[in-house]
């Protein structure tokens, strides 16, 4: 059953030429992304060795100088962002570091406009996300509806084909035919990837990701067949089938983030950086001022030391005060980022309601995480960012308080690049195990979704076992 459903659809010619056309755009897209990432993997390279270079270029002066010169952190370019760009585009690409405040990301690559790219829009993973359930319905909905695929029908079945049989055969052909497709666009996008020097651990993400895509499209697979069975018409099995197409990824997948941001609001960064602020100055409680804490410290080092004047002190008042004010800053900061991410996590819980309508809603976020480019990857490049910039400022304020500038200086001086040349920047990478762990909720819908469709084209069935 199911090779004789493959041979009628290879001669429906008009399908496979559309399918091939969107493999030709596919492979257009991810020629460019390729390029454009490796144009990007050479830029953040040169901006990182040039940032150091200045950096170790600062030569002997004040440590707490250095700390307010700063430097760019470049983010990691994704090879996966060939397949399925995501969020790359959208989100900031370095963040710039230096004392007393943890900056955003910043110069996203979508600023760049038009000469951003002209397939920017789409790619692999969007072909099929959105393309190919189109071409699975256009290729299936008229499998058992219709006058002519309903007389085809009763004679398999006066034959002695059981309509089990005859929905499973059109089914394994649909879905063998969207399985071909999924490997197509993987086929297309797998040299660009490679050019990026994927590791094995990208290969097996891939691999991941490929096979939620097909268990996406089966889903589709056997909604189309369902329908088919289901309706009399062909015309009503296609017309259902394309507005629940438009509706499952097109319409939803961008009304729902919109929906989500309005039940969950985030704080605008004005907002956002005058509160961290206020409770930098004026403690969590509102009533217990940096200063009063700071003259706490000093208390306690003058009763440590059994002295009665900083200046008399074995270490650097200053830096210690340098010390306090970054612990302090950077604690504040870590809990109203914490406070934002808890509310983007809500927001994504909002979302995947929405997949009750569309497993696109699910397959998107899936992929995504896999290639690394959505924002749960930014967020880990994020926090590596800060984890070092904290490492550095905390040298610099260490190199201060424990060096007394000489007789009549004002300031201790250090060589910057000796004195922090053992403070890299070490990138956090999850583990494949962990991603998949965090995104077991959305395997859950799509695997929900996969078997309420063949439930549908096991009831089409049972419909066309009564009817004959």
């Amino acid at each position: 059953m199911a090779a004789t459903q493959l041979k009628l659809m290879w001669r429906e010619r008009r399908l496979f030429w559309l399918a091939l056309a969107v493999l030709l755009l596919a492979g257009a897209s991810v020629a460019t992304s390729a390029g454009r990432l490796s144009a990007q993997s050479r830029e953040r390279l040169a901006v990182a060795e040039e940032e150091a270079r200045l950096w170790d270029s600062q030569g002997v002066i004040d440590p707490h100088d250095a700390a307010h010169t700063g430097r760019a952190v470049p983010a990691p370019v994704r090879p996966l962002a060939a397949f399925d760009p995501g969020l790359s585009d959208f989100l900031g690409s370095s963040v710039f570091i230096e004392a007393h405040a943890q900056n955003p990301a910043r110069h996203r690559p979508i600023e760049a406009g038009a000469a951003l790219s002209r397939f920017s829009g789409f790619s692999a993973a969007w072909a099929l996300q959105a393309v190919a359930p189109l071409l699975v319905i256009l290729a299936g909905f008229a499998t058992m509806s219709g006058e002519v695929a309903r007389d085809r029908l009763r004679h398999e079945l006066g034959a002695g084909a059981s309509a089990a049989a005859l929905v499973g055969g059109r089914l394994i052909a649909l879905a063998a035919a969207a399985g071909l497709l999924t490997l197509a666009m993987i086929g297309v996008s797998l040299p660009a990837i490679l050019l990026q020097d994927a590791a094995l651990i990208e290969m097996m993400a891939l691999a991941v990701m490929a096979g939620g895509h097909v268990l996406y499209l089966v889903a589709f697979c056997a909604l189309t067949v369902a329908a088919s069975g289901l309706f009399a018409s062909a015309r009503t099995a296609l017309v259902t089938l394309l507005a629940f197409w438009a509706v499952a990824t097109l319409l939803v997948p961008r009304i729902a983030p919109a929906v989500a941001e309005a039940l969950e609001p985030t704080p605008s960064a004005p907002a956002f950086r005058a509160a961290v602020l206020e409770e930098v100055e004026n403690g969590v409680s509102g009533h217990d001022p940096a200063d009063a804490r700071l003259d706490a410290v000093k208390a306690g080092l003058l009763a440590l030391y059994e002295v009665g004047d900083v200046a008399d002190l074995p270490i650097n008042f200053r830096g210690v005060s340098l010390e306090f004010g970054e612990k302090n800053s950077t604690e504040t900061y870590n809990r109203h980022f914490q406070r934002l991410y808890a509310v983007y996590r809500r927001q994504e819980a909002a979302l995947r309601t929405f997949a009750v309508l569309s497993p696109t809603v699910a397959l998107q976020p899936w992929s995504r995480a896999f290639a690394r480019t959505d924002f749960g990857a930014h967020l880990d490049y994020v926090r590596g960012v800060e984890d070092y910039r904290y490492r550095l400022i905390q040298t610099l304020n260490l190199e201060v308080k424990m060096n007394k500038p000489p007789p009549g200086e004002r300031y201790h001086l250090a060589d910057i690049a000796s004195l922090t040349r053992s403070v890299v920047f070490a990138p956090h990478q999850q583990r494949l195990v962990d991603v998949a762990v965090a995104q077991l909720p959305n395997l859950a819908i799509l695997v929900a979704w996969a078997a309420f469709a063949l439930c549908l084209a096991g009831v089409s069935a049972l419909r066309i076992e009564r009817l004959s």
